[in-house]
């Protein structure tokens, strides 16, 4: 059964809603077509290979949580690699949704599914901007060590390399900040809320002052951070469009085949 790109898309932007993103992003429809589809393809980031998966699967839509256009784009030349997926996704009417900050602000996004995924209590907000709730703060069911703590977070969100800050290995860990993406600039909020804070992006100063300061900080890289919502989407569009084929890539953009 094919449903209508619209519908898709306003069930996404029912969730993780367009005023939820904070003013520097650009959540929502980055390219749009009044199609409809049978499948739809999912992934951290559009790249060629989403592009290559959805046109293979006959898909008309691909919902990513980075969005395509960021950073603004003053041209579109073939031979580019941001210009020839812009042209292959025009050429294939392809759209493209990207759900960033408000996925990772909505209940039940990024955010919502690494707490749950620790398998933490007591969800308090990390901290606010622009008035909107960023990471999140729980508690474990009892109290680890740190070697306990980080197996845990390696297996709870399949990720086998984290860097990791800190002074004291004997540490015990109760309290747990999160926040998926880029979370270093929260680091002394997380300290005085939680005994470690799992994020990602910390530079060698941040992790020097997490040393310095004797906190703990897990650094997740930024997509292993964040891919956890991938499985969410999937499984919410499949609850909603039960006929809705959904290709998950999991892969990081950056991963050679």
């Amino acid at each position: 059964m094919k449903y209508q790109i619209k519908e898709i898309i306003n069930f996404m932007e029912g969730w993780a809603k367009n005023e939820y993103q904070l003013s520097w992003d650009n959540s929502g429809k980055q390219i749009y077509f009044d199609e409809e589809t049978d499948n739809v393809v999912v992934g951290m980031d559009l790249t060629d290979k989403l592009i290559d998966e959805a046109i293979e699967n006959g898909s008309k839509l691909i919902i990513t949580h980075h969005p395509l256009f960021f950073a603004g784009i003053k041209n579109i030349c073939q031979g580019s690699y941001v210009g020839d997926n812009i042209i292959r996704l025009i050429e294939n009417k392809i759209s493209v949704l990207s759900c960033h900050t408000s996925l990772d602000i909505a209940a039940g996004g990024v955010n919502c599914v690494l707490f749950n995924k620790l398998a933490l209590e007591d969800m308090d907000v990390l901290t606010y901007e622009e008035e909107k709730p960023m990471g999140l703060v729980g508690s474990l069911s009892e109290e680890m060590s740190l070697d306990d703590f980080i197996n845990l977070v390696k297996e709870k969100l399949d990720v086998s390399n984290i860097r990791i800050y800190g002074k004291n290995p004997d540490k015990m860990i109760k309290r747990v900040s999160v926040m998926g993406g880029s979370g270093a600039e929260f680091m002394k909020i997380a300290k005085s809320k939680s005994d470690v804070f799992v994020t990602a992006d910390v530079k060698y100063h941040d992790g020097q002052w997490a040393y310095e300061n004797d906190f703990y900080v897990l650094d997740l890289g930024h997509f292993h951070s964040e891919k956890v919502v991938l499985d969410e989407i999937s499984e919410r569009i499949k609850e909603k469009f039960h006929d809705l084929d959904v290709h998950v890539c999991k892969k990081s953009s950056f991963e050679l085949d």
